[in-house]
């Protein structure tokens, strides 16, 4: 999905399923000119780190996941089970390959989420981390399990299967663990929390918009997202009007 900036230049949304390898019919194509991802930098560290430990025994990061606990791990517990994809992988199958092609295409990454030197963003923090450990929220863990399960079926008959001839309803299934996932973990915030997060991050992802429109003038952005957080990215977009400056990663 598109969205073409007024100042110039496009945002080329891929929704993808997290943890998952998306078909390669479902890939986007070559024609973007830069990646931006809705994360901090650090992550690449995470992903090499991840990296190394599937190295050293095959599943061994995402079974540290799965130790991990929480709406995650269900999550990760249940993709495991899938026939005919290959999902709860670490790390991040899309965005990583979507890295890894914009290096070896010389090609600009912009990783958007701002740094907790960042006084805004660290107060975001600070405030989303107060709104988790309110009592509610914490009672609300008790029944976390059945939560989920109650979610994943309020979820699931919402995703269609994509229209292609591999693995359609198995990613279905997938996407629908995925958006319960997320959905589950965004309870725990507020609508103002997180129209805060998405205004600045979508205030950022214009930055590094302009700046790729800097060296071309109909450049576009490529931007994977979590399927389910893409309604939200997309509607903040086109209300908010600010453009913040971001440069790409060495």
């Amino acid at each position: 999905m598109d969205w073409n900036d007024p100042k110039g230049g496009t945002i080329r949304f891929f929704p993808y399923i997290p943890t998952t390898v998306m078909p390669r019919s479902l890939r986007p194509r070559d024609d973007w000119d830069g990646v931006a991802l809705l994360l901090h930098e650090e992550e690449r560290d995470g992903w090499a780190d991840e990296e190394k430990m599937e190295a050293q025994g095959k599943g061994s990061a995402t079974m540290l996941a799965i130790h991990g606990g929480g709406d995650l791990s269900r999550m990760l517990i249940r993709m495991q089970y899938i026939d005919e994809i290959n999902a709860a992988k670490f790390p991040d199958p899309e965005p990583r390959r979507l890295v890894n092609l914009a290096k070896k295409g010389s090609l600009p990454t912009y990783f958007v989420e701002p740094g907790v030197d960042d006084e805004e963003w660290l107060a975001w923090m600070e405030a989303c981390a107060d709104e988790a450990s309110r009592l509610p929220r914490m009672f609300m863990q008790l029944f976390a399990r059945r939560r989920f399960a109650k979610t994943w079926k309020k979820t699931q008959p919402e995703v269609t299967e994509p229209s292609i001839n591999e693995s359609g309803d198995a990613l279905a299934l997938a996407a629908g663990l995925a958006a319960t996932w997320w959905r589950v973990t965004e309870s725990f915030s507020t609508d103002e929390l997180r129209e805060q997060r998405n205004t600045r991050l979508t205030s950022r992802l214009r930055g590094a918009l302009a700046h790729l429109v800097e060296s071309k003038d109909d450049a576009v952005l490529i931007v994977p997202i979590f399927q389910d957080w893409m309604k939200d990215i997309l509607a903040s977009l086109k209300t908010n009007k600010e453009v913040e400056e971001v440069g790409p990663v060495a």
